[in-house]
C-alpha cells in the first residue's frame, strides 16, 4: 500500500464542482480492480483539491490517514543517548501509535544525539529512517519500519512481458552510481576513529567509493549509513517507464515483479509508482520501475571497532 494517492475524476458536466465537491478532511477507502476481484489499497484522507481544464477534471490528492495534521506540524526536539527504536517510540506514545520494526536491527542503531529542528513530526521520521537504510509509512495506527534489503528482496508478485507493454524506457547509468560506500568519523565524545566500508560490490566499470557524511559516534551507525547512502544512490542504477500495461490492482508501488523479453534489462523490478486509468472501459496502468538488487545484505554489528571493516 502506497502512502499517497492522487485521484483525477472527469468534470465534464461540473458535478464534481457543485454537488460531489470533495470536503477536505474526509476518508476515502479505495478499491482497484474488477467486480470480481477488488485489492483495498488502504484508508486515506482527502488533503487537496484541485480543478483543472480545458477538459474540466477534478484532482483529489489525499494522504495515508494516520498522518494526521499533529504529525504534520513543525516541532523541535532534542534527543540524547537514544537508539533508533526508541525515537520512534517517543512519537508512537505521542500519537498513541504503535512501531513496526520488521528487521529488529532499530535498537541496534544507538546515537548520541539527534536533533529536530523545526520539522513535522512526519518529515523528521522519514529523514532519520532514510538515513539509516529504512522505508517509514504510516498503516493505520502503526508507524512502520522496513529496511531497504527486505524491500528489495521480497518475491515478485508476477511477469510482465515486452509484448505487454506500450511505450517503455529503460535506462541503465554509470554517472553518481558507486562500488562502495564508506564512513570515517571521530567520535565527539570519547575522539576515537569510527571507520566502515563496503567495498568492491559492483564490479565493472563503476570503482569509486561514496563518502557517507554525518554525526556518527558508533559501527553501528556508520555501518547503517553506509549501506543506506549506497542504496540511496545506487537503487536508480536501473530504471524506467513503462506504459500502457493491462491494468492488474495488485501492481502497487511498493511491490516487485518480473521483466522479461527485454534482454540484458530484464529482471526483478521495483514499483516506485503506478498509475491505474480507466478510459472509455478500458483499464491500463503505467509504472515507474527501477531493477533491485543494489546493496548487500545488511548485517548486525553488535560492538564498536576503531579500525576499518570491510564486508
Amino acid at each position: 500500500m502506497s502512502d499517497e494517492l492522487s485521484i483525477i475524476f472527469d468534470n465534464s458536466t461540473g458535478v464534481w464542482a457543485n454537488d460531489w465537491y470533495p470536503t477536505q478532511g474526509n476518508t476515502i477507502r479505495v478499491y482497484l480492480g474488477y467486480q470480481d476481484s477488488q485489492i483495498d489499497t488502504g484508508l486515506f484522507q482527502i488533503d487537496e483539491i484541485t480543478l483543472n481544464g480545458m477538459p474540466d477534471i477534478v484532482e483529489v490528492k489525499c494522504v495515508a490517514a494516520g498522518a494526521t495534521p499533529a504529525l504534520r506540524t513543525r516541532n523541535s526536539k532534542a534527543f540524547e543517548a537514544q537508539t533508533l527504536k526508541q525515537i520512534a517510540e517517543f512519537f508512537a506514545k505521542k500519537y498513541g501509535f504503535t512501531v513496526v520494526d520488521t528487521t529488529s536491527l532499530m535498537s541496534q542503531i544507538g546515537m548520541d544525539r539527534k536533533t529536530q529542528e523545526e520539522e513535522t513530526d512526519l518529515f523528521f521520521l522519514s529523514k532519520l529512517a532514510k538515513e539509516y537504510g529504512f522505508i517509514f509509512t504510516i498503516r493505520g495506527s502503526q508507524l512502520v519500519f522496513t529496511d531497504y534489503y527486505a524491500l528489495d528482496n521480497a518475491a515478485s508478485i508476477m511477469a510482465i512481458d515486452k509484448s505487454q507493454c506500450g511505450l517503455y524506457s529503460l535506462t541503465n547509468k554509470t554517472f553518481d552510481t558507486y562500488a562502495g560506500a564508506y564512513v570515517k568519523k571521530r567520535n565527539p565524545k570519547t575522539g576515537k576513529l569510527i571507520s566502515f566500508s563496503f567495498e568492491n560490490l559492483t564490479g565493472g566499470v563503476v570503482t569509486n567509493q561514496l563518502l557517507v557524511d554525518g554525526r556518527t559516534s558508533t559501527i553501528s551507525q556508520a555501518s547503517r549509513k553506509s549501506i543506506a547512502g549506497l542504496w540511496d544512490k545506487n537503487r536508480f542504477k536501473e530504471s524506467g517507464v513503462l506504459n500502457d500495461i493491462p491494468g492488474d490492482p495488485s501492481l502497487l508501488a511498493g511491490t516487485n515483479f518480473d521483466l522479461t523479453g527485454f534482454g540484458s534489462a530484464s529482471g526483478q523490478y521495483h514499483i516506485v509508482s503506478s498509475a491505474h486509468k480507466i478510459q472509455d472501459s478500458l483499464y491500463k496502468m503505467d509504472l515507474e520501475i527501477r531493477k533491485t538488487g543494489t546493496i548487500p545484505k545488511p548485517k548486525r554489528v553488535l560492538a564498536q571497532s576503531n579500525s576499518n571493516i570491510s564486508l
